[in-house]
C-alpha cells in the first residue's frame, strides 16, 4: 500500500461494479462493466478477492489520468474494482519500493518514459513472460521500439499505457504558408528544406517579433528536442556493443549546433519575451497563431484544435539529414506493470491487458488523446479517420528508436546543452560536460546495482 505523507497528498479514486462508493470520504466513480478481452486473450476469469490499487502519478483532470480512468470504466471481472492512487512522478518509485519491500505493494502501476532499468534495478517489478505468452500475444503487436523496450533482458516487463507517444510529429500553421507563397499541403521533408521555409516563415518589424517560424530547442524540454533532432539527423546515444554511452556523436553535435544557431539567429532571449507576451493558458505556443511550425503531442494537438476550432493545419513527419531520414520517431511513454510481490498477478494481469491491449480500453485512450502503441487496437483505426492523427498513428508504426532515458539508467543533465543553446558556452564543450558526467552517472549505477 502506498502511505500518504506530508509532502504528498494521495489521492484515490476507485473503478467498480454496481455504482458508486464512497471511501475514506472520496468520491469514486462508478463504471460501467461489460466484458473485454484482448485480442488473442483466451485466459479463464475467476473472481477478485479484493481490490485492485493502481499507482498513477497523473491526478484527477490530467489527460492520462482520465485515459486510465475511461478505460477501466469497461474493465470487468467479478466483484472486482480498480483504485487509482495518485503518487507525485518525483516520488513514486521511492514510495513503491517501500511497498514492496514491506510486502504491502499496490496490484499495478504506471512509471515513465525511459525508466525500465531503474525500476528493475531497484525489483520492484513483476515479469509478464509467461502470461504474455500464455494469452497468444507477440512481439508483432508492438511497434519495434516498444518491444525492444518492454522485452528488455530478454523478459517482458510491462504493457504500454495512456501515453504511448510517437515523438515527433512535425504540425505546421497552413495560412502562414500561403502567406509567404509555401504549397500548405506540403511540409519539410529534410533539414535544409526546413531552414529555407523558416527564413521566409519569421515575420518581425522594428526589430520586434510578429511571429516566430520554429523553436528547435524547445521540442518539449532541451533533452527531447536534442533526442528528436538527433535521431532524425542520424545520431545515436549508446553503443549497445560496446555499452558505452555517446553524448559526443557527431551527429548529435551537429544536430545540438543546429538548435544553437536557430537560438541565435532568432534571438534566444527575445523569443523567450515573446512567447509569453503571446501566451494562452493551457494551450501550446503553436496554438497561439504565432509560431508556424512546431512537434506536438497528441494531447496538445487537442488543447490547440480546442482553443481554435478554424484553425488550418498541416502534419507530416519529421524532416531528416542523411545519415538520417525523415520520420524518425522515438517511442516509450508512459507504461504500465505489476509489482512485485502482489498477491493479485492474475487479477492484475487481467487489468493490465485491459488498458494495454483491449479493443475497449485502448480506444478509450485513442479518445481521450493518448495514442494507443498496441498495433491491432481499434483506436488507432478510429483516429486515423483524421487527417492529422493519422500521422501519429503513423508514426506510432514506423517507431524504431528507444527513448534516451532507456539508455541513460543513471540520469544525466542537459544543463550544459541549455548554456549553448543561450549562447554561453560551445556546443562541443557542453556535449563534452554532458558526456562526462553521463558516463560517470552509469557507471555509479552500474556499480550500486551490481551490473556489468
Amino acid at each position: 500500500m502506498i502511505c500518504e505523507t506530508e509532502s504528498s497528498k494521495v489521492t484515490r479514486r476507485r473503478f467498480a461494479a454496481g455504482g458508486a462508493a464512497l471511501v475514506g470520504g472520496l468520491g469514486l466513480a462508478a463504471c460501467g462493466i461489460g466484458q473485454a478481452t484482448p485480442s488473442g486473450g483466451n485466459a479463464t476469469q475467476t473472481g477478485c478477492h479484493s481490490r485492485l490499487e493502481m499507482v498513477v502519478a497523473a491526478g484527477p483532470g490530467a489527460a492520462r489520468y482520465e485515459s486510465y480512468a475511461d478505460a477501466l470504466k469497461s474493465f470487468t471481472r467479478p466483484n472486482c474494482s480498480v483504485e487509482l492512487t495518485v503518487v507525485p512522478s518525483a516520488e513514486q518509485l521511492a514510495k513503491v519500493t517501500a511497498a514492496v519491500t514491506a510486502g504491502t505493494p499496490a496490484a499495478l502501476t504506471e512509471f515513465p518514459p525511459g525508466a525500465l532499468r531503474q525500476w528493475l534495478a531497484s525489483s520492484v517489478l513483476a515479469p509478464l513472460d509467461d502470461l504474455f505468452k500464455r494469452d497468444k500475444l507477440s512481439q508483432n503487436d508492438f511497434p519495434a521500439a516498444m518491444w525492444k523496450y518492454m522485452s528488455f533482458d530478454n523478459k517482458v516487463w510491462l504493457l504500454t499505457g495512456a501515453e504511448a507517444n510517437a515523438d515527433f510529429i512535425l504540425f505546421w500553421n497552413k495560412q502562414h504558408f500561403k502567406e509567404v507563397g509555401l504549397d500548405p499541403e506540403k511540409g519539410p521533408t529534410t533539414i535544409a528544406e526546413l531552414d529555407s521555409m523558416a527564413q521566409k516563415l519569421t515575420r518581425e518589424q522594428g526589430g520586434q517579433l510578429e511571429r516566430v517560424p520554429m523553436k528547435p530547442w524547445d521540442v518539449y524540454s532541451i533533452g527531447n528536442s536534442i533526442q528528436g533532432w538527433s535521431y532524425a539527423m542520424g545520431g545515436s546515444f549508446y553503443d549497445e556493443k560496446k555499452d558505452e554511452l555517446t553524448f559526443t556523436h557527431p551527429r548529435i553535435l551537429r544536430a545540438v549546433e543546429w538548435m544553437a544557431d536557430w537560438a541565435k539567429r532568432l534571438n534566444y532571449d527575445r523569443v523567450q519575451q515573446f512567447q509569453t507576451s503571446v501566451a494562452i493558458q493551457g494551450v501550446h505556443f503553436f496554438g497561439t497563431g504565432r509560431l508556424s511550425i512546431a512537434p506536438l503531442v497528441s494531447v496538445n494537438l487537442r488543447d490547440v484544435l480546442k482553443n481554435d476550432p478554424s484553425i488550418q493545419i498541416g502534419a507530416g513527419p519529421l524532416p531528416g539529414e542523411a545519415p538520417g531520414k525523415p520520420g524518425a520517431v522515438a517511442m516509450g511513454g508512459w507504461v504500465v506493470g505489476a509489482l512485485a510481490g502482489g498477491k493479485q498477478r492474475d487479477e492484475a494481469w487481467d487489468a493490465l491487458k485491459h488498458i494495454g491491449v483491449s479493443d475497449d480500453g485502448t480506444t478509450a485512450i485513442a479518445r481521450r488523446g493518448g495514442i494507443p502503441g498496441y498495433l491491432k487496437s481499434p483506436g488507432l483505426t478510429e483516429l486515423s479517420k483524421d487527417p492529422l492523427f493519422k500521422q501519429y498513428v503513423d508514426g506510432v508504426r514506423r517507431a524504431e528508436f528507444v527513448q534516451v532515458g532507456f539508455y541513460t539508467p543513471g540520469g544525466w543533465s542537459s544543463a550544459s546543452i541549455q548554456d549553448a543553446i543561450e549562447g554561453k558556452r560551445s556546443v562541443k564543450e557542453a556535449l563534452e560536460d554532458v558526456q562526462r558526467d553521463a558516463v560517470q552517472r552509469y557507471a555509479d549505477w552500474k556499480a550500486k546495482n551490481n551490473k556489468k
